[in-house]
C-alpha cells in the first residue's frame, strides 16, 4: 500500500462520519484490474471523487483533473498520489493527457471520468462531453455508469449520499466498436440516459 492509499485508509472513518454514504451494485465492478473499463459518474459536488475512492477500496481509480489543481509540488504530490490524478488542460486539445488516459485503460487500470466535464451547480444532469466515449472507442473499453444521488442533489454534512453502480456498457452497445466511424454522440447520450435512469429509479434506502 502506497502512502497515498494509506492516507485514504486512515481518514476513511472520519470521512464516513462527516459524509455518510451507501454503495449498491458493487457486484458490477470487477475486483481486479484487467479488462479495459472506464468509470463514468454524474458530478454534483467537489468530493464526488472521494466518495468513489472510499467506496471502491479494492480498486484504485485514476482521474483526469484540471491542470489548475496541480500548482506546486505539494498539491501535485497530493492529487497524484492520493487521488491517482493527472492534469488535463481543458478546452486546449490536450493530447498528452488523452494519451495517458488511453495507456492506463489499455493496462487494465480503472479510469474515472466525469463526462459532464464540470460539477453541476444545481444537481441536474448536463450533456456529456465526448472524452469518455473517445477513449472507449480507441481502447475497446466498456463504460461503467455510476449515479450519485442525495436529497436535493446537494451533498451536505451528516446527510447520506447514495452511489449506484450500474451494469457496464460494451463498445457494441455504445456503437463504438467500429474504429473507423465510432458514434461518439450516441455513446455519450446513452451513457447519460443510463445515469439518469439510475437516479430516477432508485429511491433513498437506509
Amino acid at each position: 500500500m502506497g502512502l497515498g492509499r494509506f492516507l485514504l485508509w486512515l481518514v476513511r472513518p472520519l470521512f464516513y462520519l462527516l459524509f455518510p454514504y451507501k454503495i449498491s451494485g458493487l457486484e458490477n465492478l470487477p475486483e481486479q484490474d484487467g479488462k479495459p473499463l472506464i468509470l463514468c459518474s454524474n458530478h454534483i459536488s467537489n468530493i464526488d471523487p472521494v466518495f468513489l475512492l472510499m467506496g471502491f477500496k479494492n480498486r484504485p481509480i485514476y482521474y483526469m483533473a484540471k491542470a489548475e489543481l496541480f500548482k506546486g509540488p505539494i498539491a501535485t504530490w497530493f492529487f497524484s498520489n492520493v487521488f491517482g490524478a493527472f492534469p488535463v488542460n481543458r478546452g486546449k486539445g490536450d493530447t498528452v493527457s488523452l494519451d495517458t488516459a488511453e495507456r492506463l485503460v489499455r493496462e487494465g487500470k480503472l479510469m474515472g471520468i466525469f463526462p459532464e466535464g464540470t460539477r453541476s451547480k444545481d444537481g441536474t444532469l448536463g450533456r456529456a462531453k465526448s472524452g469518455a466515449a473517445l477513449i472507449a472507442s480507441r481502447t475497446g473499453a466498456s463504460i461503467l455508469p455510476i449515479a450519485i444521488k442525495t436529497k436535493g442533489q446537494k451533498v451536505r454534512l451528516f446527510q447520506k449520499t447514495f452511489i449506484y453502480v450500474g451494469k457496464s456498457l460494451s463498445s457494441e452497445e455504445l456503437h463504438l466498436n467500429n474504429p473507423e466511424s465510432p458514434d461518439l454522440r450516441y455513446a455519450s447520450r446513452l451513457l447519460m440516459e443510463r445515469i439518469a435512469e439510475m437516479i430516477d429509479n432508485n429511491t433513498f434506502a437506509q
